[in-house]
């Protein structure tokens, strides 16, 4: 689906076509003279090579013996003037030229005309392209006439992009003899490198007026020379078949513009109004066919008058680049080689990289080897698509847009495929009236499009039943934590009647046996941390929801750790925890509860899961940035690496606390807490030596607490 291989100008080295010297020979036809009078005129043309450039030329010496055959001169050696009758409209100058190639580029005019009269130039049957070459090509065109015929004509030559058109006109003699030597013509540079406002015509085809003499033969002579490839045609019309032809010809350019520039800008909008990346990309490469037949069939000469020739070999040069680049990235998405081939669509986006670091070589000598590189690596993409779109397309029939998008690349290649059958030579130049790429191109364009808004359909009906999906999950998850949360307030009830019966019993004196007082202690404490877990459960989901709002309050450090760790139930464990206040007098503002439970459930943690002989260090203090800084240090099992990334989510445990009771919601609401006051949990953890957990709360909760409103409602997250 690239267009022409994305390649725009072609450079390169001579392609040794041979010179026209195996022709029969003839006596030259008597030039006549002539008034002249120029305009530039070009048929359509496709300036570079394609995907299948390899396999088109593999293809050459077969077909190219066939077309040499059809292409060979008059039977009689003679090449026969082309008759312009009185009821000649227009005619192809085709069977009426001869050719000589000069591979040296050595040969001047008047060389030519001594090669002429040597019978040295070849009679050609049709005009047919020559490809990339640096060999130069003389033409001449041989017209005669009759009497009664009309006397102003005009001479087309295509194509519109090649640099260098030097026709050889005779000069007008009153005497009406035929020119003797060069010196009897006179020279008009034609071609795209000649400033638009030296063209004697100021439209975009390479053109000639011509008044010619009653009876005569004339002859004229051209010399093309270009680093593009090289594909002639010539025709002759009267003025006034020449208007309507440039009529029908302005029509088709006008349409086949408007249309990419529509597209190009109807898309754009569309692909950022979605911000769908495929259709960005297809946009893009929309743009560059547009730019690159803007330039190639010479509309921008006329646009832009007098744009130096280096000019648009940038323009058709880099056009070429970027939408190759356009076409890589588009076929990443649209054929999601991210989730079908990882490692192809990395392939993918670092070509596309490499091929925009290129463009600047489109103007320099590199390019001679740029641009193969990129027409090889053209080929092989298309190829891949290929197969991958007709691949995708039978797993999956129901996808229509697959098969837009492999019809869209089949289209492309077709007339690619007949255009550079064309360009090299196998089929006559002008065996199409219009260029077959560029309308492939059109047509390619328009069935991309096509499969493109298939596929764009397709997504938004995915993204629609994915939000109905997630209003439906997001509703079933409300529902289940209404649920809970019911649940959890209804346990407290029985949980609390729980507690008191057995505190009442306890206290009643009925009961004097040690064994069953154990028994009702334990009964309290196994309730109460039933209800402590009813909590946790309600509080974690608050916190998660954001729904807890904190409530930040005037306290001082030393309070605050007072209060945290105060509450630890085992009397015995006080004498394992170190504590250590630098600045007990510190003033916060914060949410004293929330914050308590945090430090505690880290100090309970470390602990739960230190050997019981262990100490646990708690510091509290600040640091030289005024952050407060709480530390908890225990020396247990440790934790892995991975473990230590997975602190904090919710249900958590790591491997050290296997056949130690817990729910994993300790720490996941420690962090919650932490990161409500604006504040971070770190973990250092090596296993088998311990861990040394760190809560860091900001300036606005350290000295200035007091003083500033501080996070006072600010919900988690």
């Amino acid at each position: 689906m690239t267009k022409d291989a994305i390649i725009g100008r072609q450079g390169g080295q001579p392609a040794g076509h041979g010179a026209g010297g195996g022709g029969r020979r003839r006596k030259p036809v008597p030039a006549a003279p002539l008034d002249s009078r120029v305009h530039c005129y070009s048929g359509r043309t496709l300036r570079r090579p394609g995907v299948l450039v390899l396999l088109i030329c593999a293809l050459l010496p077969w077909l190219a013996g066939a077309g040499n055959a059809s292409a060979s001169g008059a039977a009689d050696g003679q090449v026969e003037p082309l008759r312009l009758e009185a009821a000649t409209a227009g005619a192809s100058l085709a069977g009426h030229f001869a050719r000589l190639v000069d591979p040296e580029r050595k040969l001047d005019f008047a060389d030519v005309l001594k090669a002429d009269a040597a019978g040295r130039l070849e009679p050609r049957a049709d005009f047919r392209g020559v490809g990339q070459t640096r060999d130069i090509h003389w033409y001449r065109f041989d017209l005669l006439r009759p009497p009664g015929a009309p006397a102003e004509w005009i001479l087309e030559m295509g194509e519109a992009y090649i640099d260098h058109l030097d026709l050889f006109v005779p000069k007008p003699s009153p005497s009406g003899r035929p020119p003797e030597g060069a010196e009897g013509y006179r020279l008009v540079r034609l071609g795209d490198f000649v400033p638009f406002s030296q063209r004697p015509l100021k439209t975009r085809l390479h053109a000639l007026a011509l008044t010619l003499p009653e009876g005569r033969p004339v002859s004229l002579y051209l010399r093309v020379d270009s680093v593009s490839a090289i594909r002639l045609s010539a025709r002759i019309w009267t003025p006034a078949a020449y208007i309507a032809h440039q009529g029908a010809d302005l029509l088709f350019q006008g349409l086949f513009l408007g249309v990419l520039g529509i597209l190009a800008l109807g898309y754009v909008a569309l692909g950022l109004l979605l911000r769908d990346g495929a259709l960005l990309a297809y946009t893009g490469y929309v743009a560059t066919v547009f730019v690159y037949y803007l330039f190639a069939n010479g509309t921008a000469a006329v646009l832009l008058p007098d744009l130096p020739g280096w000019a648009f070999n940038l323009a058709v040069g880099a056009s070429g680049f970027l939408g190759f680049s356009a076409a890589l990235v588009m076929w990443v998405h649209i054929l999601d080689l991210r989730t079908h081939a990882p490692l192809l669509g990395r392939c993918y986006r670092g070509l596309a990289l490499l091929v925009l670091l290129a463009v600047p070589t489109t103007v320099t000598p590199l390019y001679a080897l740029t641009n193969p590189a990129v027409t090889l690596s053209a080929l092989a993409v298309v190829v891949i698509a290929l197969a991958l779109t007709a691949r995708l397309a039978w797993l999956t029939p129901g996808d229509l847009s697959l098969r837009f998008y492999l019809a869209s690349t089949l289209v492309s290649l077709s007339g690619l495929t007949v255009a550079q059958l064309m360009l090299r030579g196998v089929l006559p130049a002008d065996f199409a009236i219009a260029d077959p790429y560029q309308v492939a191109s059109m047509l390619a364009v328009l069935v991309l499009g096509v499969g493109l808004a298939l596929r764009i359909g397709r997504l938004q009906a995915e993204r629609l039943r994915a939000r109905e999906e997630s209003a439906f999950a997001t509703k079933r998850a409300e529902e289940q934590r209404t649920f809970v949360a019911m649940l959890s307030h209804e346990f407290r009830a029985p949980l609390a009647n729980i507690d008191s019966a057995a505190q009442m019993i306890a206290l009643s004196g009925a009961v004097a046996v040690p064994s069953a007082l154990n028994r009702l202690e334990r009964i309290r404490v196994t309730t109460r941390k039933m209800a402590e877990l009813v909590d946790l459960f309600l509080s974690a989901d608050a916190l998660d929801q954001g729904a807890l709002a904190l409530k930040p309050e005037p306290v001082r450090l030393g309070q605050l750790m007072e209060e945290a760790l105060g509450g630890l139930e085992e009397p015995e464990e006080e004498s394992r925890l170190a504590v250590a206040v630098d600045a007990p007098d510190l003033p916060l503002r914060v949410d004293a509860p929330f914050l308590g439970v945090a430090i505690g459930n880290l100090a309970q943690n470390a602990l739960r899961y230190s050997p019981p002989e262990s100490p646990v260090r708690v510091t509290a203090g600040e640091d030289g940035e005024g952050w407060v800084v709480v530390r908890v240090a225990d020396r247990g099992r440790g934790m892995s690496a991975e473990e230590v990334g997975q602190i904090g989510s919710i249900y958590f445990r790591a491997a050290s606390s296997r056949g130690t009771k817990g729910a994993g919601l300790g720490l996941y609401m420690t962090q919650k807490i932490v990161a409500a006051h604006g504040g971070t949990l770190t973990v250092e953890s090596v296993r088998g030596e311990g861990s040394v957990f760190t809560i860091r709360l900001p300036p606005t909760a350290g000295t200035n607490g007091f003083g500033s409103p501080g996070p006072a409602g600010n919900k988690s997250g």
